[in-house]
């Protein structure tokens, strides 16, 4: 690894240790600081340092995407660090994902009304009951649909990496 790619590096992480400072103060890089989130009837304590994991990784990914398109996957080491970040982001998202699907499973209990004795007609109750899309639905599909793209741009990447590796040998 060369000098300018330990600045990079290092100056990637000094950006994210401000940024996570300017948002959570600096009580929020304690070990056992946390963010309360309530959301109806329940209630989530998240650790500070899944949102710094977060946007740490959003970070290396944003700043090591741009340095490698500029240099169209010439730099070994940036394309490595790409990598590893969309990973670590596709990891992530698939955490946020599960979590979405935990508040789409509390927000759709169903209530058939009127009770199938009622006699008005099947098709009616089977309009009812069929579950409206909300925010969380709508959100778990582009949560999904991202992961995807950024396999895709994995595969893309680690393409280029491996003939630009082949040619430099």
């Amino acid at each position: 690894m060369r000098k300018k790619e330990i600045f990079w590096l290092i100056g990637t992480t000094i950006l994210v240790l401000i940024l996570n400072t300017l948002i959570f103060g600096i009580d929020g890089l304690k070990s056992d600081s946390t963010l309360d989130i309530n959301v109806h009837d329940t209630y989530f304590v998240i650790a500070n340092f899944h949102f710094i994991l977060l946007l740490g990784v959003l970070v290396f990914f944003g700043i090591y995407l741009i340095r490698t398109l500029r240099r169209n996957f010439k730099n070994l080491t940036a394309n490595l660090i790409l990598m590893i970040s969309t990973i670590l982001l596709i990891i992530i998202l698939n955490g946020i994902s599960t979590i979405v699907e935990n508040f789409i499973q509390q927000t759709s209990g169903w209530t058939i009304y009127p009770p199938l004795s009622a006699g008005d007609g099947i098709e009616q109750i089977e309009q009812e009951i069929k579950p409206k899309e909300n925010s969380f639905g709508i959100l778990s599909s582009v949560l999904f649909y991202t992961q995807i793209l950024l396999l895709i741009f994995l595969a893309y990447s680690g393409f280029k990496t491996g003939l630009n590796y082949k040619r430099n040998e």
